[in-house]
């Protein structure tokens, strides 16, 4: 050591040390941004490659045009099935109805099945008697000139075949001169099991006044098997 002032050493770096220390991204940033890059990727990749195409403007106009064709017809045949189920409710009512109208009208076709027999034996025979007769008849000439009649025949056996013939309808009269004449009219055919009921008319000469009309009942061959004589009114 000299004499006099002292100096201090003064510290210089070392030309091998840098003057500033440069700072890094954090390693688990790096790793961060590079799973965010791929991931993102991966999911372009998958939608382009493997998920639904995207639908141009012309698609995406004839799709929303097919579902609104689609829409119109689910409500027409929405409408289409209200209209079949309101008609099947009115069938099926309309079917109840006529089923109770049904058993009504058997029960009135009962009840008159009844009376109609009760009738039947409660009029009276043919005076000539034998199983098949001339019950009833009825006879009136019109104004016209025509004679118009009824007549019910009847037999006594309902089973069996039955009967089948004819009746004639014989019209004793006069003209104004005072002729006497009898007009016998066409046979009308007749099949009769119980009972059988003709009506119709016959037409008569003109100025003939009918008087009597004889009911004659003719089997196949052509036997009379009843008879019976009327007045006209």
């Amino acid at each position: 050591m000299v004499f006099g002032r002292s100096q201090r050493a003064v510290f210089k770096p070392s030309v091998y040390q840098p003057g500033k220390r440069t700072r890094r991204m954090p390693r688990w940033l790096v790793l961060l941004l590079i799973g965010i890059v791929l991931g993102a990727g991966g999911v372009l990749f998958l939608q382009t490659n493997y998920g639904p195409q995207r639908l141009t403007a012309e698609q995406s106009e004839q799709l929303h045009s097919e579902l609104s064709t689609a829409n119109l017809d689910r409500q027409r045949l929405q409408s289409q099935l209200d209209e079949t189920r309101t008609q099947r409710d009115a069938n099926q009512a309309t079917q109840q109805q006529l089923t109770a109208d049904l058993g009504e009208a058997r029960a009135r076709i009962e009840s008159l099945t009844q009376e109609l027999d009760v009738f039947q034996d409660a009029i009276p025979p043919d005076p000539r008697g034998g199983d098949i007769g001339v019950r009833w008849a009825n006879f009136r000439q019109e104004q016209s000139g025509q004679l118009a009649y009824r007549t019910l025949i009847m037999r006594d056996k309902a089973d069996g075949p039955a009967f089948q013939g004819t009746i004639t309808l014989e019209v004793e009269g006069g003209y104004r001169n005072g002729r006497r004449d009898t007009i016998t009219a066409d046979p009308v055919a007749l099949q009769l099991q119980r009972y059988s009921h003709a009506q119709g008319t016959v037409a008569l000469p003109e100025g003939f006044t009918a008087r009597t009309v004889t009911v004659r009942v003719l089997d196949a061959q052509s036997r009379q098997q009843a008879m019976r004589i009327y007045y006209v009114r």
